[in-house]
């Protein structure tokens, strides 16, 4: 929550729902849903055995309820679009069947990219094992050793190389950070991609740059957070 307000979201727009402390309103649409639902469709859906414990084979209920909760609030059947990350995906194929047989839109959705961890390899960021990644709590020092040590890059093997056959941005996850978020001059990115593939630029000074944006944008989120503790009421659901 304290990261959604830092970045600056609208609290007369934006609506945190807590499980426990709205569950008078979640819990009887929930098992509406519920209803609906086979433990077969969620076993096939999710690959759970019959050891996996009954709150995951639930929990899809109560995914499912804010998808339709405006249409209860405002007594109105309201359309929803779910913006979300991939492995959300098989909650919302599911409420997409569900919905239409108890009267309410199908919802739509768009499906979010992860920022790839730092080796570049498929999956979220982890603080543990092969899945390094940046945290919204690292320090510019962190970030920089982060970057420098296990930062995937798309140069080549050799500067002559490089300079020779270019940098492959495609594959580069700083560059894939400033695409994705840290840089919003897209003259800008499409010049560090011109440069980089042309071999001009080189990769630890595309690794210094990113390092760069990052951390100015880390550290004026921090800042933020710092004062998001006391707005969190105003985001609060309030019913």
């Amino acid at each position: 929550m304290l990261d959604v307000i830092a970045v600056g979201f609208d609290p007369k727009k934006t609506f945190f729902i807590i499980n426990t402390k709205h569950a008078g309103l979640l819990y009887p649409e929930a098992i509406k849903v519920a209803k609906k639902i086979t433990f077969s469709t969620i076993k096939s859906s999710f690959g759970f055995t019959d050891s996996n414990n009954i709150g995951s084979i639930f929990y899809t209920s109560m995914q499912t309820v804010p998808s339709f909760l405006p249409s209860i609030l405002k007594k109105k059947n309201i359309p929803c679009l779910i913006p979300h990350a991939v492995d959300q995906d098989n909650h919302f194929r599911i409420t997409r069947d569900i919905l239409p047989k108890l009267g309410y839109y199908k919802p739509a959705s768009i499906q979010c990219l992860f920022l790839p961890p730092l080796k570049g390899n498929l999956g979220k960021m982890s603080s543990t094992g092969d899945f390094k990644g940046i945290f919204m709590s690292d320090s510019p020092q962190e970030i920089k050793n982060k970057i420098n040590k296990y930062a995937f890059s798309g140069g080549m093997a050799t500067l002559e190389e490089h300079r020779e056959k270019g940098g492959n941005p495609d594959v580069d996850v700083p560059f894939q950070y400033l695409k994705y978020l840290f840089e919003e001059d897209d003259d800008k990115l499409n010049k560090i991609e011109k440069e980089y593939r042309e071999g001009k630029l080189l990769s630890g000074d595309l690794k210094k740059y990113a390092i760069e944006k990052i951390s100015k944008f880390i550290l004026e989120h921090q800042e933020r957070r710092k004062e998001a503790p006391s707005k969190i009421n105003d985001f609060i659901l309030k019913v």
